[in-house]
Parts: structure tokens; C-alpha cells; sequence
């Protein structure tokens, strides 16, 4: 009786092992920077997302035009990364309500020493003039006197984010 078992026994354990380890290309289908469609049309691309990535230097390069791209300014780079996720962090914390596409549409761009951060907020009723120029204010104090180099702030404010909506997948 174990003289049948172990044979089938043998071939069972051959084939799982077979069956774990894949020769094949993986088909998974992700590619960085292209965004997957719904079924439904419901997912909201704006100007910058719907670009391709190989695009990146031709109709988007106003994102590419700042200084860091010179050699000398890439031993600073570690610092960039760390103030970048501070000055992202700060934005979405401080004005959560009247961000965009989840933040990501914030650019932060480097002239020489300052550093400039553009982007859309959305209009809230709750939101006066006197309120949006004291939030502005703040934002670029705080944030030059933590990195200690002049921020500048050059948000935009629409009614409704579908506003920015350059086409839907």
C-alpha cells in the first residue's frame, strides 16, 4: 500500500514545485505614470495626468525648467527629498479642505535659492478674502523660516475640482 502512495506522493510534490517557480513574463500589466480606465468613465484625469511619461520633456517641460537639473546643485539632493515631503505634508495638513486631486497636483519648483509652490485649491464658502491672504501669509513665512530659504506660494482657487478635469477614463 505505501509502495502506491509514495510514487503519486512523489509526482505531487514535483508538480507543486514546478507549478511555484514561473519562467513566463509577468502580466500584471502596471505601468508607472499611465492610469488604468474604469469601466464606467468615472476617473478624473487633469492636463498633467492625462500626459504620457516620455512626454515629460516636451509638453510638459515647465516642470523640468528650475535649477536643480545643474550638476552642482545634486549633492543637495537628500535635503530637496526632505523638504519636499515636509513642504507636501504642511500644504495637506494646513489646507486639507481646499485641496485638489488629493494634493497631488502641488508642484514645488526650485529658482536658484527660493522655492515656489504651485498648484489648485478648492473655493469654499467658509473660505473669506481676509482669511485666504493671512493662510497664504503664514504658509510662506512658516515654510521660510523652517527650510530657511524664501517660499513662494502661487496657488489658484476653482469653484468645483471637476473644474480641472481635462478628460475622464
Amino acid at each position: 500500500m505505501l509502495s502506491r502512495i509514495a510514487p503519486l506522493w512523489c509526482k505531487m510534490a514535483v508538480g507543486l514545485s514546478c507549478r511555484a517557480i514561473s519562467t513566463t513574463c509577468l502580466s500584471l500589466k502596471n505601468q508607472a505614470g499611465k492610469y488604468r480606465a474604469t469601466s464606467d468613465r468615472s476617473r478624473m484625469l487633469t492636463y498633467e495626468m492625462a500626459q504620457r511619461p516620455h512626454h515629460i520633456g516636451v509638453r510638459k517641460a515647465w516642470l523640468t525648467w528650475h535649477s536643480q537639473n545643474l550638476e552642482e546643485f545634486r549633492q543637495t539632493q537628500p535635503y530637496q527629498v526632505a523638504q519636499d515631503e515636509i513642504i507636501r505634508r504642511f500644504i495637506h495638513g494646513f489646507l486639507h479642505q481646499n485641496l485638489t486631486v488629493d494634493g497631488r497636483e502641488l508642484i514645488i519648483k526650485r529658482r536658484g535659492n527660493c522655492v515656489y509652490i504651485a498648484g489648485f485649491l478648492q473655493h469654499s464658502q467658509r473660505l473669506d478674502i481676509r482669511r485666504i491672504y493671512w493662510m497664504f501669509g503664514f504658509t510662506e513665512e512658516f515654510l521660510s523660516l523652517l527650510l530657511k530659504q524664501p517660499v513662494k506660494l502661487e496657488l489658484q482657487f476653482v469653484e468645483k475640482e471637476t473644474d480641472l478635469a481635462y478628460n475622464y477614463i
